[in-house]
């Protein structure tokens, strides 16, 4: 097992290019130290680039410009923030790493048992988790549905949910699983259902699945408003992850 805090930057690495595979969306890795995916979308999103090194930074943004592809770094700790901003490239948030040994966590009772996560599993509902996260993250409408247009034809190993509470949307989360890791992506609570401990039930129903799928560990990368939440629940804080985005 590799280092502990470098599961949740493996993972996300995993997740994002697995998730361009199913997609059938574009993959470089012919750059040094670098290897970067590209999407229908002019937009940094879900254009990612993983950065080990700063030998091939040039030759990335060059190809990105040529491309009319803004992009989101997730860059090693190791990379200086001065050469960052020799190539103008911008921090943008960093998250902290967070980390759940799970197999023998001891679920905590439900808060809310009759919260339910629906698998977004065909194309109208890959339309309703656009929807909803435009709502709760205010992306551009069409943005998710265009990244994860393979999700509907997808194993166990990656899925998304749609929330429901007595038979009305509040909310999406997903999961990616790799090497007995899993990986819990896009919590996001509708704004009139926040603070009535439904992220909460979000994060335990995923452990839940995560156990039944034999996973050893739980992993995210939280912003401020959920590191509390998983911390209640056993999480370990890690350190932090740094991205960064381009422009063109």
């Amino acid at each position: 097992m590799q280092n502990k805090t470098q599961l949740i930057t493996q993972n996300l690495k995993d997740y994002i290019l697995y998730t361009a595979a199913l997609s059938q969306w574009e993959i470089h890795d012919t750059f040094d130290g670098i290897v970067f995916t590209i999407n229908d979308s002019r937009e940094s999103l879900f254009n990612f680039v993983f950065c080990k090194t700063e030998l091939s930074i040039p030759q990335t943004l060059d190809y990105l410009k040529t491309r009319n592809r803004e992009a989101t770094w997730v860059m090693e700790s190791t990379i200086k923030s001065n050469v960052l901003e020799k190539y103008n490239i911008k921090h943008a948030s960093t998250p902290k790493k967070m980390l759940l040994k799970i197999r023998n966590y001891l679920l905590p009772a439900d808060t809310i048992p009759n919260l339910k996560l629906i698998t977004v599993n065909s194309n109208q509902l890959l339309e309703q988790l656009d929807l909803y996260t435009s709502r709760i993250f205010y992306h551009r409408s069409g943005i998710v549905s265009t990244f994860f247009r393979g999700l509907p034809n997808c194993s166990t190993q990656l899925k998304f949910f749609l929330v429901s509470l007595d038979d009305k949307i509040v909310g999406t989360c997903g999961i990616y699983i790799q090497d007995n890791v899993v990986g819990f992506y896009s919590d996001g609570v509708l704004p009139i259902y926040r603070n009535q401990g439904i992220g909460t039930q979000m994060v335990l129903e995923r452990i839940k699945i995560a156990q039944e799928s034999k996973c050893q560990y739980a992993v995210a990368h939280c912003m401020k408003p959920s590191v509390n939440l998983y911390k209640r629940l056993g999480f370990q804080v890690l350190g932090n992850l740094y991205l960064y985005t381009s422009t063109v």
